[in-house]
């Protein structure tokens, strides 16, 4: 097969790779409305949260409550586990830094504390008056290589499924990333946070769905759901590039 076959045959596959990710992570998640998140990984995976820096230039965002209620997120992952983000602030102390300034720095944390991968993000909008407005930067470092999901995996018959897919990316990039400005003014954000709800509040208090509309911490927890969801879409995207790519393995 000559090169330019070859480059062809890749431009054919990448479509192809694509719509199977879209339609498998459907297919894991099921018919259900509001269903849990899936991890994308074959084996059980440890993520951290670093504290998020403020950008919004809003002095009451707070970077260590946002990272708490994303941890508490990531928490509820199958098959992804979450460190405290004390953990995080313990092992930033040890490195002498205060703050997450590369991506070098956040892979050398990641390792010290024992994480497979660690979120490091910023607040890039914040408004808690109703209706509230939050804007949220997510990046995904990963410290160590994790292989995609089996049931990925077999929607290309030409991936062995122990193929590495979730490796080591360029020292300058993350592994994954997601960003979004929630402003629940928008009916579509609010109709979002509606269906974000159901099954999450008591139907008999006052404000019912809409108390996530009142409460920041309660807002910013449907930010954090909705980020994260991407930024596992990311992570099944990025496995089935490499196969694209011709099953490339990580490098050390």
């Amino acid at each position: 097969m000559t090169s330019m076959q070859s480059m062809t045959n890749r431009r054919l596959l990448l479509p192809m790779l694509a719509a199977a990710a879209l339609m498998s992570g459907c297919a894991r998640r099921g018919p259900v409305i509001n269903g849990p998140l899936l991890s994308p990984y074959a084996e059980p995976a440890t993520w951290a949260v670093a504290p998020l820096a403020n950008e919004s230039g809003v002095s009451i965002a707070d970077g260590l409550t946002a990272a708490d209620i994303i941890a508490q997120e990531v928490q509820k992952i199958h098959g992804i586990d979450a460190l405290p983000v004390q953990r995080v602030l313990d092992g930033m102390r040890a490195m002498n830094i205060g703050s997450i300034d590369s991506p070098a720095t956040a892979r050398s944390l990641a390792r010290l504390i024992g994480a497979d991968g660690i979120i490091v993000g910023s607040i890039t909008a914040f408004d808690p008056y109703r209706p509230p407005r939050l804007g949220l930067t997510l990046q995904l470092y990963t410290a160590r290589s994790m292989a995609l999901a089996d049931d990925l995996i077999d929607n290309i018959s030409r991936a062995p499924s122990d193929t590495a897919l979730s490796g080591f990316e360029p020292h300058d990039a993350p592994a994954s990333s997601a960003s979004a400005i929630l402003d629940a003014a928008d009916n579509g954000v609010r109709l979002d946070v509606e269906q974000f709800a159901r099954g999450r509040t008591q139907t008999n208090s006052a404000l019912n769905w809409e108390r996530y509309l009142v409460v920041m911490d309660l807002y910013t927890q449907y930010a954090a759901d909705r980020l994260l969801r991407d930024l596992l879409r990311e992570e099944r995207m990025r496995g089935f590039q490499r196969l694209a790519a011709g099953n490339e393995r990580p490098g050390p």
